[in-house]
């Protein structure tokens, strides 16, 4: 009888983490998307103040325009100043993942986490992406080590790794593992008041 019920609190338990992830998940994608938004938009504004900038900036501003504005900015993405076409390769990305093409937006994101010429910052935030955006069948362990440098890491994108490996522990299943890393990113020094809002109640939910 004791294993019936044991089963049933597995159960239970596996039912409780997917809907976590469900419920939350969402909010660790848009909070990346809005820091990658307004890296890009910085980024873009450096190159809009140097010399021959100001071509690029109604180039993009046509591709954004345009019915298909991935087809438009992989054909100009060449002709626009490196800010730009920064900002323009983080946009095919995303416009590949809200067209559904997972796989197209993952490469897209890894495309500029390998780039060498990119900075690091930048190169970071693309990795951070290119998990969130990955294919369902994507193993989670492989996702894990992909963002483990950044999680175990002091950069800058250290808490919004933890988040999103606490996010993914969730989708496998691992409540304990999930609840230590939002702990963590509780008693990080530096992280926004709604990350850290996030991880706080999230602690306390799966604490309960």
């Amino acid at each position: 009888m004791a294993d019936i019920f044991d089963e049933i609190d597995e159960d239970l338990k596996r039912d409780r983490t997917q809907a976590l992830w469900t419920r939350y998940g969402k909010y660790v994608i848009a909070a990346a998307a809005a820091v990658v938004l307004g890296v890009g938009a910085s980024q873009g504004f450096s190159a809009w103040t140097r010399s021959q900038a100001e071509t690029a900036a109604n180039l993009y501003q046509q591709s954004l325009a345009a019915d298909d504005t991935v087809a438009a900015l992989e054909q100009n993405i060449g002709q626009l100043t490196d800010g730009y076409a920064l900002l323009g390769r983080f946009q095919i990305a995303a416009g590949l993942a809200e067209a559904g093409d997972a796989a197209g937006a993952e490469a897209g994101y890894l495309g500029i986490a390998e780039d060498t010429s990119v900075e690091d910052l930048y190169r970071d935030a693309a990795l951070l992406l290119s998990v969130m955006n990955a294919p369902d069948s994507q193993p989670v362990r492989d996702l894990q080590d992909r963002i483990a440098p950044l999680a175990d890491g002091a950069g800058p994108w250290k808490a919004m790794a933890l988040e999103l490996s606490a996010a993914l522990d969730l989708k496998d299943g691992k409540t304990d593992a999930a609840l230590s890393k939002l702990e963590m990113i509780v008693e990080l020094a530096e992280v926004s008041p709604d990350l850290r809002q996030r991880a706080a109640q999230l602690v306390a939910i799966l604490k309960s």
